[in-house]
């Protein structure tokens, strides 16, 4: 038999107290120095206490302080890895959403102002935009017309980036369900107009 088996023993509960009361403050301060984040290091070590004790009895150690301590470093590293999916996926966000205002703008690009009439389109655009949801419309006015960047978005509505990026695709396409057949038939017109 090895050991660290021969010198396995039980966590008590009046043991595991005096690990926690000894050893949280300390091993939250270096989960910190690992995700600095002094909130999600407490998360982790209090994950990783409630892990021990629940564990307890499937355990074998000699050293429970050592296992806690292994255990908080293992979460840090998972935090990590988690926040590095986490970046991964909003600058994938980010490219969509710049391949989305480059679709704008070849859009609007695309558009002869002079040609259109921009009083009535003016006015099925506003309808359109009144129509939406009340979250949908504040979110795509602050994007389209004050210019918030869609993290300023979040911040101010208190919702994930990627929820406002559901919101401005889900008013873009309300737009141009709305606005299709309007469209169709300013070409139809402009067709049969007399050129200048």
């Amino acid at each position: 038999m090895p050991e660290a088996y021969s010198k396995a023993r039980r966590l008590s509960e009046e043991e595991f107290g005096r690990i926690f009361t000894r050893c949280r403050p300390m091993f939250i301060r270096i989960a910190d120095s690992y995700v600095h984040d002094r909130h999600a290091a407490e998360d982790i070590t209090d994950d990783s206490f409630i892990k021990l004790w629940e564990k307890r009895d499937e355990i074998v150690t000699g050293n429970w302080e050592s296992y806690a301590f292994r255990s908080v470093i293992n979460r840090c590293l998972d935090h990590m890895k988690s926040k590095t999916v986490q970046t991964s996926v909003q600058q994938d966000m980010h490219e969509t959403g710049n391949r989305m205002q480059m679709y704008e703008i070849n859009s609007l690009k695309s558009c002869d102002p002079d040609r259109l009439f921009a009083s009535e389109l003016e006015s099925l655009f506003w309808e359109c935009v009144d129509k939406m949801p009340e979250i949908t419309r504040k979110i795509f006015i602050a994007s389209r017309f004050e210019n918030s960047t869609y993290n300023e978005i979040a911040d101010r509505f208190g919702i994930p980036v990627r929820q406002v990026t559901s919101h401005i695709q889900y008013a873009l396409k309300l737009l141009r369900i709305d606005l299709q057949d309007y469209l169709v038939l300013i070409l139809i017109l402009m067709m049969f107009k007399p050129l200048q």
